[in-house]
This record gives structure tokens, C-alpha cells and sequence, in this order.
């Protein structure tokens, strides 16, 4: 009974976070839309991949449009070294 329970815990716990994930990937392309100009702007010789874009945008956060400030506001911080 205790490892029935356990394995409808843990497939509720996967259900749950599959489901964020479709969710997470329609914000972010929102904010990849919304930074587009900012990104041209801004960003132009960053590579793509690791977080590099989004580290850019954050670090010019003081020239961002306002839409783009308040899509990435959504976003965490991205780590150093990426």
C-alpha cells in the first residue's frame, strides 16, 4: 500500500512539472519576441546558447525598452561564467 502511494506521489510530482515546462518555453519565447530590437541593438555579436543573450540583456537592463524590461523580469538572474 506505502509503495502504491509513493508511485502516485512521485507521478503527480511528474505530471506537475511537465506540465510547467510548455508554459516556461511559451514565456520565454514572449520575451524573446518583446527583446527582439533590444537584442539587435544590444546583443548582436553574442552567441547564442548558455545563457549569453539573456546575460547581455540584463547587463544593458538601463537601455532595454519597457517592454523588454518587463518580460525579463520573469527570468532569473543568469549565472557568472556563462
Amino acid at each position: 500500500m506505502t509503495r502504491m502511494i509513493t508511485r502516485g506521489v512521485a507521478a503527480l510530482s511528474l505530471m506537475a512539472a511537465l506540465a510547467a515546462v510548455p508554459a516556461f518555453a511559451q514565456d520565454q519565447r514572449a520575451a524573446m519576441k518583446s527583446c527582439q530590437p533590444d537584442r539587435q541593438a544590444l546583443c548582436k555579436d553574442v552567441q547564442p546558447g548558455g545563457g549569453r543573450i539573456l546575460a547581455c540583456l540584463k547587463q544593458n537592463e538601463d537601455k532595454l525598452s519597457a517592454d523588454c524590461k518587463a518580460a525579463l523580469a520573469n527570468f532569473p538572474a543568469p549565472k557568472q561564467g556563462s
